[in-house]
């Protein structure tokens, strides 16, 4: 699998201020390798969410569009009040995306940089909810696999872990189905690996 061009996220729209399908489209809150997220509005049940669309420079390549899929559905297949909740996966207008529950607060690194040094009961409390949610992903035979501070939101000291999209799911390989990652195939943030 071959990195995005960082040039392609310049020609990725913007899709602030978008009508599509039941939701409104309020405006970006993040910008990742596989897709932005966007806060945007559930008309029909009123409520704010998070609104992941794959970049259209990977839509194309149906191993990314199937990566995408698994995240949503890795995510959704776990309930706990420490993982981001998915409300619904499918495509509008050509855009593959992901509506899931928005966190009103910030990711951990942001929260670092702007707090600098936390409290001892910040590093206990935020490991304990991580690990909790871990937890429970691998007791439905789901190994997240990209955990790091940009994935782990906070929000009045709750903790959720949010972005499955490299997750692997134990036993869901179906008859011709092949597997998202190769032998000699790296995938995660390097920063944040084992050695």
């Amino acid at each position: 699998m071959s990195l995005q061009n960082p040039t392609d996220l310049l020609n990725e729209p913007d899709l602030t201020g978008q009508e599509l399908g039941d939701y409104t489209v309020l405006h970006r809150l993040g910008r990742g390798g596989m897709a932005d997220v966007y806060l945007a509005e559930q008309k029909s049940l009123r409520r704010k969410v998070a609104f992941k669309v794959l970049h259209q420079s990977l839509a194309e390549d149906p191993s990314y569009v199937e990566r995408f899929k698994n995240e949503a559905q890795a995510a959704a297949a776990l309930t706990h009040p420490n993982i981001v909740r998915i409300y619904e996966v499918g495509t509008l207008n050509s855009f593959h995306y992901i509506s899931q529950e928005f966190v009103d607060g910030q990711n951990l690194k942001q929260y670092l940089v702007q707090n600098r040094a936390v409290s001892c009961f910040m590093v206990a409390t935020t490991l304990r909810q991580v690990a909790a949610a871990l937890h429970k992903a691998k007791e439905q035979g789901v190994i997240h696999r990209d955990i790091k501070p940009e994935n782990i939101l906070v929000s009045d000291g709750e903790v959720k872990v949010a972005d499955f999209g490299l997750a692997r799911i134990r036993n869901r390989k179906k008859k011709g189905q092949q597997d998202l990652t190769k032998v000699g195939m790296t995938m995660g943030t390097p920063l944040y690996m084992s050695p």
